[in-house]
């Protein structure tokens, strides 16, 4: 068979998988199998071709795999046009990416990829939630320590701000009590089941909306969240075993963007996602988030449990999907010890680390509580009755850890800045969270990210920001608060260096304490005081630890550059003093040899 004729059975089949939803017979044909996968590597994922490469070379294990393929726009449109009046329950639209979901078996997938409608195939991966069980702290500390108590003595709720929680459902609960959802959509069977409560037979997102809205009300306010006056769309895509597929919560996005505007959604919190096994720039979890960031939507994201492999061996490059994506506010968890001073906070040994795998973007972006928290309990739930011995006396609570907790603290503080200023778009949003988060001392950078939620501050400076006129700002970038502690008030500081995907904006650190390190071995006031050449990765990783991928090791420099860049066009109140100096980075250079070794490098520790 000529390649011509390869080509048109290959587009052949592809149209008769999309315009008719009928899956041909290919009697264990294949398209040039020597090297297809070699020739198309950049059209499939890397884990499904490792898995494509095993299954094709045996028909005995030659079985069908879940699967997103992205397709050419007009090719999508053309196919949904001709196949509306077609049915076919094992392939299902994705409009929002221009792809399809299939069943294929890897010799299939072998001759889809011949075809030039298709732009790519990955895997329709599960999607899990981010908390696990853990013992005790108490709720109103977690609270505290960000500052959450100061915001809500100002009046500060997040009142006539609308929340999509991605999750489980939000289950009844006197905190919750259905007053803060305004409709619940649920797409674990695909298509959108619209009613005025979920079910939460898990659990998971009943416990996340209490620690984004919940009032306390049961504990006498112990246990309340961050900012009650939030109102929820309940997008249920998370079954009661706790997991879902990828194609469901894309269909969900593509759901809370066409209705954003009918329920006044203004921040999204995924407290959920998959480990990452594509960049970000052809996942398509990653590329419908970004999808609802363009709307106008604040996406915060869990950055996943992928901390330590079954050993307890540290991992890096563990973000899970789509808090892989430059475009979200990616949410690590922190471990306060139960007080609300910061000199004893520590990273949680389980939460995802950066970089981000493939891309080796800054990843978290910050960090939150999510260690020994307790937060709402769906009676009856697969948590209650899995770990009976973390409910709480009375059956209201449960102690939950995970960077799915430290997401809700997070969204909850992005719901009180938008009351604050309803004029925030995404963007401004999270640079604010990043400025104003507290620098820790114990943590890695790429555990901490740009440092603890500081919610006090953040609320504080997005209340000052300007986004009607178009100028750059100045002044300093550091910003100074009082925390009120048991022991007294505590002193900390902001500002200094954050990153923003590969992007760096910095100024010099005022730090009057002295304390010149920001995380493990990395100085950053001297980098940023230092020439243009920081070597800021020595001892940034240790090099005895597992990565995500196949161990990489980093180079010694990081090139900064000296041109200015700002995006969304805004000025800052009087009250609040910038640099002269706010440098973004063109380019921050993760070197171009990246050496991989052929063994997997543990951590003995």
């Amino acid at each position: 068979m000529t390649t011509t004729k390869k080509l048109a059975l290959a587009t052949a089949v592809l149209a008769l998988i999309f315009s008719l939803f009928i899956f041909p017979s290919f009697g264990g044909r294949d398209l040039d199998s020597r090297d297809v996968l070699v020739r198309q590597a950049h059209k499939i994922s890397p884990v499904l071709r490792d898995q494509v490469a095993r299954m094709a070379g045996d028909p005995a294990y030659d079985a069908a795999v879940p699967l997103i393929i992205e397709v050419n726009p007009s090719f999508f449109a053309r196919s949904a046009r001709d196949s509306s009046s077609k049915k076919d329950a094992t392939v299902n639209a994705l409009p929002l990416i221009n792809s399809y979901t299939a069943r294929l078996t890897g010799s299939q997938i072998k001759l889809l990829l011949e075809s030039e409608q298709v732009e790519y195939i990955t895997i329709d991966a599960a999607i899990r939630t981010t908390a696990s069980t853990s013992g005790p702290t108490s709720q109103n500390i977690p609270v505290a320590t960000l500052g959450g108590d100061l915001t809500y003595g100002n009046g500060l709720d997040g009142s006539g701000v609308t929340v999509a929680l991605f999750d489980s459902g939000i289950g009844f609960h006197p905190d919750l009590n259905y007053r803060n959802v305004k409709v619940a959509a649920d797409f674990t069977l695909g298509v959108p089941a619209l009613s005025s409560f979920n079910s939460d037979g898990f659990g998971h997102g009943t416990a996340v909306a209490g620690i984004i809205a919940g009032d306390g009300s049961k504990s006498k306010g112990t246990y309340a969240g961050v900012a009650s006056g939030v109102n929820f769309v309940d997008v249920k895509v998370v079954g009661s075993d706790g997991s879902g597929s990828t194609s469901n919560l894309i269909n969900a996005i593509n759901w809370v963007i066409q209705n954003k505007n009918v329920y006044n959604i203004k921040v999204a919190n995924l407290s959920l996602g998959h480990p990452p096994i594509d960049s970000y720039t052809v996942d398509p979890l990653c590329k419908a988030v970004e999808q609802m960031v363009a709307a106008g939507i604040v996406t915060v994201t869990s950055a996943g449990n992928n901390g330590k492999n079954s050993q307890g061996v540290k991992v890096w490059e563990g973000i899970n999907s789509p808090g892989n994506d430059p475009a979200v506010i990616t949410v690590g968890a922190i471990n306060t010890r139960g007080t609300v001073s910061h000199g004893d906070d520590i990273a949680t040994t389980y939460s995802s680390r950066g970089p981000t795998y493939k891309d080796n973007l800054f990843k978290p972006d910050l960090s939150a509580p999510g260690n020994h928290v307790a937060t709402c309990l769906k009676l009856g739930s697969y948590l209650n009755t899995k770990y009976p011995n973390n409910v709480l006396t009375g059956n209201y609570y449960i102690y939950l850890s995970g960077s799915s907790i430290a997401a809700g603290f997070v969204t909850g503080t992005v719901a009180q800045m938008l009351q604050a200023n309803p004029a925030l778009t995404p963007n401004v949003a999270k640079m604010l969270l990043l400025v104003s988060a507290t620098k820790l001392q114990q943590p890695h950078m790429f555990e901490q990210g740009a440092g603890l939620l500081n919610n006090y501050t953040a609320v504080l400076l997005a209340s000052k920001v300007n986004m009607q006129t178009q100028t750059l700002p100045s002044g300093s970038v550091a910003a100074q608060w009082s925390l009120a502690t048991p022991s007294g008030p505590e002193t900390v500081w902001a500002g200094g260096a954050f990153a923003i995907g590969n992007k760096i904006l910095f100024s010099e650190l005022i730090n009057p304490t002295g304390i010149t390190s920001w995380g493990n071995g990395a100085n950053w006031n001297a980098a940023i005081n230092n020439a243009n050449l920081s070597n800021w990765t020595d001892g940034l990783l240790a090099p005895n630890s597992l990565f995500w991928s196949d161990s990489v090791i980093w180079s010694d420099s990081v090139m900064w550059t000296s041109s200015v860049f700002w995006s969304d066009s805004l000025i800052w109140s009087d009250s609040v003093i910038w640099s002269d100096s706010l440098i973004w980075s063109d380019s921050l250079i993760w070197s171009d040899s990246v050496i991989w070794s052929d063994h997997t490098l543990q951590d003995p520790n």
